[in-house]
């Protein structure tokens, strides 16, 4: 049994990442990124109806 058979043992360049985390979406990734960028354009529909919500309550009620 060599040494890189050890499950114990962190393969080389896992676990050791220090770096903060980069938006950095790599080729290949083009699914991933167009969930990305539906699930942002949907956060802002929520925010912006939750606004007119508000502001819809707040109007009094004209007949």
């Amino acid at each position: 049994m060599s040494e890189n058979d050890d499950p114990d043992t962190p393969a080389p360049g896992k676990g050791q990442h220090h770096k903060p985390h980069e938006p950095f979406v790599p080729p290949g990734a083009e699914s991933t990124r167009e969930l990305r960028e539906m699930a942002r354009r949907r956060r802002e529909a929520e925010e912006k109806l939750q606004h007119h919500l508000q502001e819809a309550k707040e109007k009094p009620a004209e007949d």
